[in-house]
Protein backbone atom coordinates (compact mmCIF):
# COMPACT_ATOMS: atom_id res chain seq x y z
CA UNK A 1 0.00 0.00 0.00
CA UNK A 2 1.50 3.53 -0.75
CA UNK A 3 2.01 5.77 2.05
CA UNK A 4 0.13 8.62 -0.06
CA UNK A 5 -3.31 6.75 -0.51
CA UNK A 6 -6.13 8.56 0.79
CA UNK A 7 -7.99 7.01 4.08
CA UNK A 8 -10.19 9.60 5.33
CA UNK A 9 -12.16 12.47 4.56
CA UNK A 10 -13.43 15.47 5.77
CA UNK A 11 -16.98 16.77 5.98
CA UNK A 12 -17.40 19.85 6.49
CA UNK A 13 -20.15 20.64 9.28
CA UNK A 14 -22.61 22.54 7.07
CA UNK A 15 -22.62 19.38 4.75
CA UNK A 16 -23.33 16.79 7.33
CA UNK A 17 -26.63 15.80 6.69
CA UNK A 18 -29.80 16.34 9.30
CA UNK A 19 -31.79 13.46 11.17
CA UNK A 20 -33.23 11.61 8.02
CA UNK A 21 -31.07 12.70 5.48
CA UNK A 22 -27.67 10.75 3.39
CA UNK A 23 -24.47 12.09 2.14
CA UNK A 24 -22.44 10.14 -0.20
CA UNK A 25 -18.83 10.80 0.11
CA UNK A 26 -15.99 8.11 -1.65
CA UNK A 27 -12.43 7.47 0.34
CA UNK A 28 -10.56 5.94 -2.46
CA UNK A 29 -12.80 3.28 -4.44
CA UNK A 30 -14.99 2.86 -1.42
CA UNK A 31 -18.12 5.08 -1.10
CA UNK A 32 -19.80 5.68 2.02
CA UNK A 33 -23.03 7.08 3.28
CA UNK A 34 -22.87 9.48 5.87
CA UNK A 35 -26.12 9.63 8.11
CA UNK A 36 -27.27 10.92 11.49
CA UNK A 37 -29.13 9.72 14.15
CA UNK A 38 -29.91 11.93 16.47
CA UNK A 39 -26.78 13.24 17.86
CA UNK A 40 -24.66 10.81 16.52
CA UNK A 41 -22.98 10.66 12.83
CA UNK A 42 -22.49 7.13 11.66
CA UNK A 43 -20.93 5.95 8.24
CA UNK A 44 -22.35 2.63 5.92
CA UNK A 45 -21.15 1.22 3.06
CA UNK A 46 -22.75 2.08 0.11
CA UNK A 47 -23.28 -1.62 -1.06
CA UNK A 48 -26.21 -3.83 0.56
CA UNK A 49 -24.65 -7.24 1.42
CA UNK A 50 -27.81 -9.10 0.29
CA UNK A 51 -27.30 -8.47 -3.39
CA UNK A 52 -24.85 -5.69 -3.97
CA UNK A 53 -27.67 -2.58 -4.26
CA UNK A 54 -26.32 1.01 -3.56
CA UNK A 55 -27.81 1.33 0.03
CA UNK A 56 -27.14 4.12 0.71
CA UNK A 57 -27.41 6.30 -2.27
CA UNK A 58 -30.37 4.98 -3.83
CA UNK A 59 -31.90 3.62 -0.35
CA UNK A 60 -34.33 5.41 2.17
CA UNK A 61 -34.28 5.99 5.93
CA UNK A 62 -37.26 4.44 7.67
CA UNK A 63 -38.68 3.74 10.94
CA UNK A 64 -38.91 0.31 12.15
CA UNK A 65 -42.41 -1.34 13.96
CA UNK A 66 -41.24 -3.19 16.97
CA UNK A 67 -43.29 -4.93 19.35
CA UNK A 68 -44.10 -4.32 22.28
CA UNK A 69 -44.04 -5.68 25.58
CA UNK A 70 -47.84 -6.52 25.81
CA UNK A 71 -47.14 -8.05 22.27
CA UNK A 72 -49.26 -4.72 20.21
CA UNK A 73 -46.90 -3.44 17.72
CA UNK A 74 -45.99 0.36 17.76
CA UNK A 75 -43.17 2.62 15.83
CA UNK A 76 -39.80 2.17 16.80
CA UNK A 77 -37.23 5.29 17.37
CA UNK A 78 -37.46 7.46 14.42
CA UNK A 79 -35.12 7.12 11.52
CA UNK A 80 -33.09 4.35 12.58
CA UNK A 81 -32.85 1.99 9.59
CA UNK A 82 -31.81 2.37 6.10
CA UNK A 83 -34.31 0.34 3.63
CA UNK A 84 -32.61 -1.29 0.64
CA UNK A 85 -34.24 -0.13 -2.85
CA UNK A 86 -33.77 -3.07 -4.32
CA UNK A 87 -35.35 -5.86 -2.03
CA UNK A 88 -36.62 -3.44 1.09
CA UNK A 89 -34.19 -5.43 3.78
CA UNK A 90 -33.80 -2.80 6.67
CA UNK A 91 -30.29 -2.45 8.12
CA UNK A 92 -29.48 -0.60 12.06
CA UNK A 93 -27.55 2.39 10.71
CA UNK A 94 -25.65 2.81 14.34
CA UNK A 95 -24.63 -1.07 13.98
CA UNK A 96 -25.35 -2.35 10.29
CA UNK A 97 -27.17 -4.96 11.68
CA UNK A 98 -29.97 -6.40 9.60
CA UNK A 99 -33.10 -6.81 12.57
CA UNK A 100 -34.48 -9.91 10.22
CA UNK A 101 -30.92 -11.82 10.16
CA UNK A 102 -28.39 -10.97 12.46
CA UNK A 103 -25.97 -12.58 9.68
CA UNK A 104 -26.71 -9.80 7.58
CA UNK A 105 -24.50 -6.95 8.30
CA UNK A 106 -23.12 -3.42 6.21
CA UNK A 107 -19.51 -2.47 7.15
CA UNK A 108 -19.30 0.18 9.15
CA UNK A 109 -16.72 3.22 9.16
CA UNK A 110 -14.90 4.96 11.91
CA UNK A 111 -16.67 8.21 12.29
CA UNK A 112 -15.39 11.44 14.75
CA UNK A 113 -16.09 15.32 15.26
CA UNK A 114 -13.38 17.66 14.86
CA UNK A 115 -14.24 21.00 15.71
CA UNK A 116 -17.83 21.08 13.99
CA UNK A 117 -16.50 18.79 10.85
CA UNK A 118 -16.89 15.51 10.93
CA UNK A 119 -14.22 12.90 9.41
CA UNK A 120 -14.79 9.75 7.83
CA UNK A 121 -12.14 7.22 7.80
CA UNK A 122 -11.42 3.41 6.45
CA UNK A 123 -11.03 2.25 9.99
CA UNK A 124 -13.74 0.38 11.86
CA UNK A 125 -15.36 2.02 14.42
CA UNK A 126 -15.06 1.07 18.27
Amino acid sequence: MRADRVREVRIAAGDVPAPGGIAVVMIGSHRIGVMRVGDRVHALADRCPHRGAPLCSSGEIVTGIERSPDGGLALGPEGTLIRCPWHKWDFDIATGTCPADAHMRVRRYAVREDGGDVIVSLEHPE
